[in-house]
């Protein structure tokens, strides 16, 4: 029976798609309706639903309003919702008239159609097909005749109907909060039973309404990121998740109390997949919760999925399989594994399962190995080992300050005409290979009553947020400059100035190896950022003073080369626009 509804839904599947054109005839009809009568709650995906319903139950409303109220649904909202919409005299003409649509083009637009205001203002985040794929793998269902499945923070259905398609649920459960995307995923629950009665599909309902002791094979959740206290207010308090002896996570990371409600009802053999925000698995909000799941065993492997996975946000994606009696973590770099698409990328699901399976690839490590990194999850952090074996902490031969950390509101208060000899360095300044501060502004450093470094001599400058900038600040004459707060200033220590070369090291983080070592440290969701601490403990080659002289010398000559190579191109392209004025002049 299970195959039946696998090959029905790919059936729907490729139908849907050979049938655009009709789809779009569809949509333009329901759109002159549901506009006209100042209507935009759903979708064609709702309407193509309740026409099919509105047939399966002898095209009588009141037969379907009976189905929709009935205990098979147990989720209340829906039904008070359904019941007001069906009984809208526009949507019934409408439903009526487009009665003599075949059944499975209003299956294939209930189940495939998602209207892309779902994802883009709602935060569905179910829209690649890739992503489901790997998550279902993941999940290790295919070798489980019947499985009971819960959903965390479900949206509009797209994975219940991959894995629908592949697997074969004994129960399916949800829980979401966006009312309208509960309205979709329940409409497809309901078309599911009907097309395979003996599938125990349950309903959609809110997470408190889920029981401590109603346990699930598999579990897979796409927690809110950066939740709201009042969105946070919808799942149970704290103490319900005793059981798991994880402290407490604090209030303002509610993405690892969602996973924890999620753990906590588990199955001692199950295994559950979660997606993840890169600062979730390292921040300092979350360092005892990340110590516990570690310790415990909880933690079977953390992936990085590659950037630009969803179409509506840029955000990097981990993600996390949780079990039980783990001892130790597999780590694995999946963030090349893709495919280029127009506005996305899509996972090469293959190569992450094969290198997941690689222990040259994916690096098992244990718990002492994690807790020696201060339990920072993120898995760069394990698989791009620096090749230094004879290197020194940056910490221990430099100096290194963070820039002055002020916001623009305050800095207008204390930027002066007047030439008070020291200037503020904006991060625009080091955008180009060199830094440039003839047009910084001028700061009054008696009104600026703050700690703050001083630049008055030849400085490295590094980013402190992505792209991490590294270039040098060459100051001249009595020139005085402060730099900003998303920059580190760092100068050598004097008793290395005779083995390090400042401009050596501004170079040597320009390169391959030196980007790979911040980038196993770099920590954030849409910008990545440098801790200090992090920085100090970056590994730098031992290389003779004579070596590094010699190649910033070579540095410096192409850079003179470049220079007056622009200084040409710049006056050839000003005698071109003195010919073109000159010309058409009139």
């Amino acid at each position: 029976m299970e195959d039946l509804l696998k090959k029905t839904l790919m059936n729907l599947k490729k139908m849907y798609f050979d049938s655009q054109d009709k789809v779009r005839e569809f949509k333009r009809d329901w759109d002159d309706v549901r506009f006209t009568n100042d209507r935009k709650r759903h979708d064609i995906n709702v309407t193509a639903a309740l026409i099919y319903l509105y047939k399966y139950y002898d095209m009588d409303f009141a037969s379907l309003d009976k189905f929709l109220s009935s205990g098979k649904i147990n989720n209340l909202g829906f039904q008070n919702t359904m019941k007001a919409y069906i009984y809208e005299k526009y949507i019934q003409k409408f439903v009526s008239e487009k009665a003599y649509l075949d059944d499975d083009f209003l299956l294939g637009v209930a189940f495939f159609y998602d209207e892309q205001k779902l994802y883009r203002e709602d935060g569905a985040r179910e829209d690649n097909e890739s992503l489901n794929t790997l998550l279902a793998e993941l999940l290790d269902c295919n070798n489980l005749e019947r499985f009971s499945f819960l959903q965390g923070n479900a949206n509009p259905g797209r994975i219940l109907l991959d894995m629908a398609s592949k697997t074969s649920l004994l129960n399916y459960t949800a829980y979401a909060i966006d009312p309208d995307l509960m309205v979709v995923l329940q409409l497809r629950i309901v078309l599911l039973q009907i097309i395979q009665q003996d599938m125990e599909l349950g309903g959609i309902i809110q997470p408190k309404e889920l029981f401590e002791n109603q346990l699930f094979d598999r579990i897979l959740t796409m927690p809110l990121w950066r939740p709201s206290s009042n969105t946070m207010e919808d799942f149970p308090e704290r103490t319900s998740l005793s059981k798991l002896e994880v402290p407490e996570s604090k209030i303002a990371d509610g993405e690892w109390h969602e996973i924890l409600f999620n753990l906590s009802l588990l199955d001692r053999n199950g295994k559950m997949v979660t997606l993840i925000t890169n600062s979730t698995l390292a921040n300092n909000l979350s360092v005892k919760t990340r110590q516990a799941l570690i310790e415990k065993g909880y933690i079977e492997s953390i992936i990085e999925l590659p950037d630009r996975l969803l179409e509506n946000t840029g955000i990097e994606l981990y993600a996390v399989v949780l079990s039980y009696g783990n001892k130790g973590v597999k780590f694995l770099d999946a963030s090349q594994a893709y495919t280029e698409q127009r506005r996305r990328k899509d996972i090469d699901v293959a190569t992450v399962l094969e290198d997941l399976a690689n222990p040259e690839i994916c690096k098992f490590e244990r718990i002492e190995s994690i807790a020696r990194e201060g339990y920072n999850l993120l898995p760069k952090r394990y698989t791009l080992k620096t090749n230094i074996t004879d290197g020194v902490p940056l910490g221990e031969i430099c100096n290194i300050s963070r820039g002055l950390v002020i916001s623009s509101k305050e800095l207008d208060d204390f930027v002066t005409d007047k030439d008070t000899g020291v200037r503020y360095l904006y991060t625009k300044d080091a955008d180009g290979d060199a830094v440039d501060y003839s047009q910084s502004p001028f700061i009054d450093v008696e009104k600026l009553k703050r700690k703050f470094t001083l630049l008055d001599n030849d400085t490295w400058l590094l980013g402190r947020t992505s792209p991490f900038r590294s270039n040098m600040l060459y100051v001249e004459g009595n020139d005085k400059l402060i730099a900003n707060g998303n920059q580190f200033s760092i100068t050598i220590l004097p008793k290395y100035k005779n083995q390090y070369l400042l401009p050596y090291l501004a170079l040597y983080f320009n390169s391959k190896a030196g980007r790979e070592q911040i980038e196993r440290f770099a920590v954030g969701q849409l910008i990545k950022s440098l801790s200090l601490k992090d920085l100090k403990t970056l590994q730098i080659p031992k290389v003779s003073i004579e070596r590094q002289i010699e190649v910033v010398n070579r540095i410096r000559m192409i850079e003179t080369e470049i220079k007056t190579v622009k200084e040409e191109l710049n006056l050839l392209n000003r005698q071109k626009e003195l010919i073109v004025e000159e010309e058409f002049n009139w």
